[in-house]
């Protein structure tokens, strides 16, 4: 979830730009930055509308002037990767049907191999983010001064966050799956499970 926030949420650079947008009745004002995502973005429409909407109108055949190119890299990977973790996540689901191997390959051994291939394919589309910062939409949001790696006068928003806890937390379950095949493949587990234990527990 915390790898899908990320892609989908426009805050992954946040420019110093402050808009000030006055409800109905004029007796608050809201303050909004416009920023910029993997394909979205937030900015000022007109004198005080503040809206987001998509700029990848094609997809990936987006005009690389619009959409750089190393933001496509980072969406494919990132969609690759969060669609294979989902993969896992549903493929956990076999194992309380009793199926612990496929094809003589531990279910265990499987799902670790997969979310660490996961990972690492957000991994590498989180390293290629920074690459566009000098396209001209990042220029014209954080500074003509933008650079690879160097935003300028934006701040990282919540979705960089949200997309580094989404990678640490797919580390972790991949050595909390080596861990969990170690533990059921262990001489302790299988002679309960041998005794007929339908739930075994082992420290």
């Amino acid at each position: 979830m915390t790898l899908f926030g990320a892609i989908v949420l426009p805050k992954w650079l946040i420019g110093p730009e402050v808009i000030q947008i006055r409800n109905e009745e004029g007796n608050f004002t809201v303050l909004r930055h416009p920023s910029v995502g993997i394909y979205n973005r937030c900015k000022r429409m007109g004198r005080i509308e503040y809206n987001c909407g998509n700029f990848d109108l094609n997809g990936l055949l987006t005009d690389s002037t619009v959409f750089p190119v190393p933001w496509k890299f980072t969406m494919t990977l990132m969609c690759v990767g969060t669609m294979l973790l989902g993969l896992t996540l549903v493929s956990t689901l076999v194992t309380c049907c009793r199926l612990h191997s496929v094809y003589g390959f531990s279910m265990h051994k499987l799902l670790c191999i997969f979310q660490g291939v996961s990972a690492m394919l957000v991994l590498c589309g989180y390293l290629v983010y920074p690459l566009a910062w000098d396209a001209p939409r990042v220029r014209t949001l954080c500074g003509p001064d933008s650079e690879p790696y160097s935003p300028a006068d934006c701040t990282l928003g919540v979705s960089i966050y949200l997309g580094a806890a989404g990678v640490l937390l797919t580390f972790l379950s991949t050595v909390l799956s080596r861990k969990a095949e170690a533990a059921y493949y262990s001489s302790k587990a299988q002679r309960r499970v041998i005794d007929g234990q339908v739930l075994v527990c082992v420290m």
